[in-house]
């Protein structure tokens, strides 16, 4: 049974548990100050109460589920999501690096907790242990299963990097389309997402051609995922979403809703966009709510829930597409529901 749109459904996240503990195991195995901070970041610390696993392993219980759902054996796959999960997690101790993040997930990131230059070491480490992870957990007589898992898992892995290259660059850069920026999430936010619905379709033994509508699907909710993103960056409510009211125009992100603005506004409204955006100061309060007034004039908080429909929408024609079981399928509509409605 499906849990409530606010909440991951069941039959996904039934599988964080065996996530967790996968990795809780492996990491243990390994002594020195590196794995430390990788147990760290990862909440596996060795204690008895420690849950394994710090965050809601989204794409690595994604990628059993898919697994499952189109009559695999989960249990093969496991090592792949365990090495997605932890290339997930190499991305973000770099991304809090970049940012100057001192906080992950309720507490201290490792860049606070040891240093940038050590933090850049644990994200290394998080990298190298992915791949040694599928190669090192899989077992089987399909040795070419796992070297074909390990090519798709790096593809993917460099498509995020080159997405997250770009996602630093337009920070300084002003004219951005919304090519621009759709083609930056596509590899910077779905890359992953997309490669959990690949590698399921891999240890499934699906076609090519339902491991092509899975990924478009993937996407798709990839697209969703970020877009929300960005309205809950601007609107979203500071007490559920565990940032700042309008943290992005403080940090001035090029967002969704700010790449519509500058594409759609008229002269005058861009214009004074402008000044307040691509100052070299940081935004005042009385500032942040000039920008936030203009967004609103222009009509950018209702054409990003537009967009997010847009892509719903196509999701749902895909769907019917892909030979997933009837709850699986369910599932899948409830996670999308989710992904639009989420607040945090």
């Amino acid at each position: 049974m499906s849990k409530p749109t606010g909440e991951l459904p069941e039959g996904i996240s039934k599988f964080r548990d065996q996530v967790a503990k996968k990795i809780k195991s492996y990491s243990s195995q390994r002594d020195g100050e590196l794995f430390e901070m990788i147990r760290y970041h990862l909440g596996s610390e060795q204690s008895a109460n420690s849950p394994g696993l710090q965050g809601k392993a989204i794409r690595s219980s994604l990628l059993l589920f898919i697994t499952e759902g189109l009559g695999g054996d989960f249990h093969q796959s496991l090592p792949a999501a365990i090495s997605l999960e932890l290339i997930h997690n190499f991305s973000l101790v770099h991304d809090d690096i970049q940012d100057n993040d001192f906080l992950r997930r309720g507490r201290e990131s490792v860049h606070a907790k040891w240093g940038s230059n050590q933090a850049i070491n644990a994200g290394d480490g998080l990298r190298d242990l992915a791949t040694l992870a599928l190669i090192e957990l899989s077992d089987g007589p399909n040795p070419e299963l796992t070297l074909k898992a390990t090519k798709t898992l790096g593809s993917y892995s460099l498509r995020m990097i080159s997405g997250q290259v770009r996602d630093l660059q337009f920070m300084e850069a002003e004219n951005i389309t919304m090519d621009d920026y759709l083609s930056m999430i596509g590899d910077k936010t779905c890359a992953l997402l997309e490669a959990s619905f690949h590698l399921g379709g891999i240890y499934a033994g699906a076609s090519h051609d339902t491991i092509d509508h899975l990924t478009r699907i993937a996407k798709l909710l990839g697209y969703i995922f970020q877009v929300r993103d960005d309205w809950l960056g601007i609107w979203g409510k500071e007490n559920k979403f565990g940032k700042p009211v309008k943290s992005d125009l403080i940090e001035k992100k090029r967002s969704f809703p700010i790449v519509y603005a500058f594409e759609n506004g008229s002269d005058s409204k861009i214009d004074k966009l402008k000044k307040l955006y691509f100052s070299d100061q940081k935004l005042s309060d009385n500032e942040v709510s000039r920008v936030n007034d203009l967004l609103n004039e222009i009509g950018a908080k209702e054409k990003t829930n537009e967009w997010l429909k847009r892509y719903w929408d196509k999701i749902l024609e895909q769907i019917n597409e892909v030979n997933l079981s009837n709850d699986a399928q369910s599932d899948l509509i409830e996670f999308g529901k989710y992904l639009l409605k989420r607040e945090a």
